[in-house]
This record gives structure tokens, sequence and C-alpha cells, in this order.
């Protein structure tokens, strides 16, 4: 717990400037995701933004990680928010929190828990039960652990966001307002912003009131104009944006995106330090997505963005704790505005091994250890949250007990990819927004038959219009059995339902060697000199996840653009277990290489210290 310190006053405006402890006090913050690096590396990467000049560090919070399922609430590991805060004020760090409930983030459904949406009537973001007592259970527990650290408390915690951003989203004032008597009522007295993109069609419905701080939200190359639009909505504010975007995610499928140059990026922020503003970099630190937790963004039914493993975005301290230009940049302005150096030495550059080939010699079909999942029947098709199903896939299996000159099978509002199999042989794999058409069968169905349809989960939608927020998963819409690729069969009903959320996959039963039909899993192991990083290239494999020592490293895919899985070393030991899932077919031996090359396509070259 952090030490209370006497006399210690709440962060405050006024003249448009920010004020601790009764001096000016200009915010300059990066944005670092707890939940997006192993608690291990948290101390050395918060002393890299302080070394670079910067006074705060801003995070959001995932709510749909503290509480995976309802009343039940993690805080251990990578979730502990409170030795989060307190590392950072052990570094020397303000925080700034954003604590959503919504908090986009390019995060798994926006951060809200999947089991919010089993309730098919369920209105999210909005002022309407049962989401709003959802909503208070949850605040109630996260708040009370918030309450002590908050400055006014004598902690690091200066300022806090209601909700995020949703001036993009809608315009329920009764809701930001709910959301912001919840903190009151919880003992959350410091100061509160709204975050919202630049410009008064954001600014008009993104805030509880006129009382609290309007921040904004822009990316690179106009910073200098960005900002000042503040003035046109509301002149009684500081210059504070909370999301500088200095570079840029990436998707699946698509050309590693990397926001802006690095020199626009020199440019804007000696520009915000030039007119006195506030601000944070969003990322300083981008971190990964591990496991299952990347998210997806739309602008409508389709294209479907599914976001990387990898959320580097080419930020100012890589995903495995390098530099880019950027950092000595951005250090560079601060130490400006500062009129000295930070005082802190830059810590040097990590280092890598080289571990080279791993063969993986054990095999396992995932039909054949369907123990692993949850199983249910059902008379209907159902989405992955009508069974309590966060993550991973879900497999929908019927058995014929009719003859029928059926020939084709046709999933309804399909979500996301779905293998479909008649008798345990693969017949076609179909992807949301992108093949959505009937699969053929070699021949109509007979009594006895068993068609067995695998879907994954690729990322519940965070960002898009308001109708696609509540992104559920697995299929929605039934399976028909027809007789024409267009035409609409009979709705198949009686489906035994196994649910693979692939948090046990120490439960797996193997076999030696490597022949199998995939899904499969296959397993390995291998050496480790020491706890050095590395990356992990998946060249023979096509689509699925990697595990080191039961760690969901997160999914690899041939398309591209990451090209290998980054693996802290962190969790390595001197003798270590890897597990691929692979979902689609290998295009060689199961052999994976580690060794100290990114993967991130045209990323900025690092600068190395020692």
């Amino acid at each position: 717990m952090t030490e209370k310190r006497k006399g210690n006053i709440m962060l405050t405006v006024k003249d448009k400037k920010f004020y601790l402890n009764g001096e000016e006090f200009k915010i300059h913050s990066g944005s670092l995701h707890y939940f997006r690096a192993l608690p291990e590396y948290w101390e050395s990467l918060l002393t890299k933004i302080k070394a670079a000049g910067f006074n705060c560090v801003e995070t959001y919070t995932c709510w749909n990680l503290h509480e995976p399922h309802k009343g039940t609430f993690n805080f251990e590991g990578m979730l502990d928010l409170e030795r989060f805060i307190e590392t950072a004020d052990k570094v020397g760090l303000k925080v700034i929190l954003r604590t959503g409930p919504f908090i986009c983030a390019e995060w798994e459904n926006g951060g809200l828990p999947a089991w919010l949406l089993k309730d098919p009537s369920i209105r999210l973001r909005c002022n309407s039960e049962p989401y709003i007592t959802h909503l208070h259970d949850w605040f109630r527990v996260l708040l009370a652990k918030i309450k002590p650290y908050l400055d006014t408390n004598g902690g690091p915690v200066i300022t806090m966001a209601v909700e995020n951003e949703y001036g993009s989203f809608g315009d329920d004032f009764s809701y930001l307002a709910k959301v912001k008597e919840i903190y009151l009522e919880a003992g959350i007295d410091c100061l509160l912003f709204a975050s919202d993109g630049s410009g008064e069609f954001y600014f008009c419905t993104g805030r509880a009131d006129m009382d609290m701080i309007q921040a904004t939200d822009f990316g690179v190359g106009n910073a200098k104009n960005e900002i000042v639009r503040i003035d046109q909505f509301d002149n009684r504010m500081p210059y504070f944006c909370v999301e500088y975007w200095a570079g840029n995610f990436s998707s699946w499928c698509e050309a590693a995106c990397y926001k802006d140059s690095i020199e626009k990026t020199k440019q804007d922020i000696n520009d915000m330090v030039d007119l006195g503003a506030s601000f944070n970099v969003y990322m300083i630190y981008g971190g990964t997505n591990f496991g299952f937790t990347g998210g997806a963004n739309t602008t409508g039914p389709t294209p479907i963005r599914y976001f990387t493993t990898s959320y580097d975005y080419d930020a100012a301290i890589t995903e495995w704790g390098g530099y880019t230009q950027r950092y000595f940049d951005m250090k560079e302005a601060l130490e400006r505005d500062a009129g000295k150096p930070s005082g802190i030495p830059v810590p040097p550059s990590p280092t890598f091994q080289n571990i080279g080939e791993v063969a993986l010699t054990e095999c396992a079909n995932l039909f054949d250890n369907q123990h692993i999942g949850n199983k249910y029947h059902s008379t209907t098709v159902e989405c992955m949250e009508h069974f309590d199903q966060n993550f991973g896939y879900i497999l929908y299996k019927k058995v014929m007990d009719y003859t029928c000159p059926v020939d084709y099978v046709d999933m309804v509002d399909m979500r996301d990819r779905a293998y479909v199999f008649l008798n345990g042989e693969f017949m076609g794999m179909r992807q949301r927004g992108e093949d959505e058409t009937a699969v053929k069968l070699p021949r109509t169905l007979v009594k006895g038959d068993v068609i067995e349809i695998l879907v994954e989960n690729m990322g519940r939608i965070c960002f898009a219009r308001p109708t696609y927020l509540g992104d559920r998963k697995g299929i929605l819409g039934g399976v028909f059995l027809s007789s024409h690729p267009t035409v609409g069969g009979k709705c198949a009903f009686n489906w035994d339902v196994t649910c693979f959320e692939m948090d046990n996959i120490e439960k797996v039963n193997y076999k030696e060697g490597t022949e199998t039909k995939c899904p499969a899993f296959f397993k390995g192991s291998f050496k480790a000199e020491n706890q050095d990083s590395c990356f992990i290239h998946f060249d023979n494999f096509t689509k699925g996840y990697i595990f080191v020592n039961g760690f969901n490293l997160g999914r690899y895919w041939d398309r591209g653009p990451q090209t290998a899985l980054y693996l802290p070393g962190a969790l390595l030991k001197e003798e270590n277990e890897i597990v691929v899932f692979e979902a689609e077919g290998l295009k060689g031996a199961p052999v994976l290489t580690f060794d100290d090359k990114h993967g991130l396509g045209d990323h900025n070259p690092e600068v190395i210290v020692k």
C-alpha cells in the first residue's frame, strides 16, 4: 500500500491550467496497459517512461478479464492493478486511470464481459437495466481497490475518466451521470474527465456534465491545430490530449499499419510542449494481445478487421522493451520543456536468445479430446454466450436420425470462422464477411451421418457503429440443410455442443508422432539458457495458438502481417513445454524456430542502448 503523504491535494484546474499541490502541473503521460505486459516487466517499462521525462502513466482497466464470470473476480498476476499502481508510484510516476467500463483499446469486446451478452435483451452503454446493475456490482469491487490510491488519500492516482469516447457512441446523458454517480458514491473524489475525438461532433455528448474536464484524442500530423479545438466547445478547459496516437495497431490479412512518420510525431510533441499543453502518448508501450484478447472493428457488416496478437503500435518502446527513435525525440522535447535532463539513465536495450529449431514430437486430435471442453445438448444452435463461453472454439455436432436428399450445410449469421466436417472429414471453411456461402457435401445425407461444425471466436467487435457492439459468437441464426446453395432448406435441430475455452490444455491426451488430422495439438519441449526473450516463427503452420509452459501467447496466422510471436523471457525455465493448436493443417514438419527476429514487417528500426 502506498504510504499516505500528508498535505497532498487533488489535481485541480484554474485559468486553463492544471495544478497539483498548488503548483502548475503539465501532464506528460504515456499509455501502458498493465494487462498487455507481464508483471515481471512493469518496473522496467515504467522506469523507461520516467527516464524519457514523462511524469505520468495512463492505463485502462479490463472488466472482461477481471470478472470473467459474473461475481468471480481476478486481480492476480497480470491483472494485479494495485501492484501496478504501487510500482508506478515507486518509479515516481503519477497515474491516470480509465476504468471504462467500455475501453475500446482494440481489446476483446471493448473490455465488456462476454457474459453480459447471454441476456438477449441487454442494452449496453446506456442507462438500462440489467446493464446498470452489473456495472454497479463491478464498480463496487474495482473502485474500492482504487480509492486508497487517489491523490486525495496520498496516492499517485491524480485523475480518472468517466466512460470512454462516449461522444463517438451515443447521447444518453443520464447514463454518463449514472457512471459518475457510482464513482462519487464509492468515494472517488479525484478530478474526473471525459475523453473524446477532436471536434464538437464528439464533444457535445461525451461528458456527464459541464463541470467535468473535457479532453480530446487525435493522431499525428496536426497536433497544434487539433488540441486547441477544445476552445471551440469549452474555453475554460486546459489543453489536454488524452490519446495522441503515435503509431497504430495492425490487423490480420492487411499490411502492417503504422500511423505515420516519426518526423511528424517529433513535430507534434514539440508543438504541444510549446503550447504548454498536457498530453498522453497512446501508446508509449503497446505490448501484446496475449491469449484470445485481441478485438475487432468494422464500419458496417463487412469487412471485419481482427487485430494481430502484437499490439506493438510502432510505439516509442517496442513490444519487447526496446526503443524506437520516437522515444528519444520525446525525451528531447520533454527535457527541453523541463529545462533539465530527466536525471534517470535510459535502461539498456533488452538482449535476446536464439534457441533455434524446436521439433514438436507428440500430437492429439481435438475431436479425440473433447473431454477438455464443456458439453451441452441443445435443441437449437445457440451462440457461445448462451453456454457461458468467453473465448476459444465451439463445436456443434449433429447425428442424422433420418435420410434426406440434401447435400449443402448452410450456417446463418456465423461468427467468425467455421470448419465443417462430415463423418470426421473436412468439407470446407467459411469466414464471416469473406465467404458465407453454404458448404457443399460430396453426397446426400443418410441416417447415421455425423455433421460437425467448429467455430472460432476471432475477437468481439470493440469499435464500430453502435449497432455492432455486443458481438455474440458461434452460430446465431441456425444451421440449415439444403439441396441448393442459395435456396433455404430445413432447420436442423438437436445438437451436441462442446465449448473449448482452451484454458485446460494440460488435460489433452497425446500420442507419439505427428500423424493426425487437424484441428490438433502438437507438443514438444526445449531448453533455455536464460530468461532472455525471443520470437517464435511458425512458417510450417497455418492458423492457431501457441502455448509455452501453459501460457497462451496468442494467435498466429500465415496470412500475416505478423510472422512471429513474442515470447517473454520471464515465462521461460531451464526445461520448457510448448504446445501449438493448429486449426487448419501443417505446411511441413511441425517445427518452430526461436530467434531474435521480431516478424513485424516494416517496424521502425530500433535504437540500441547499451
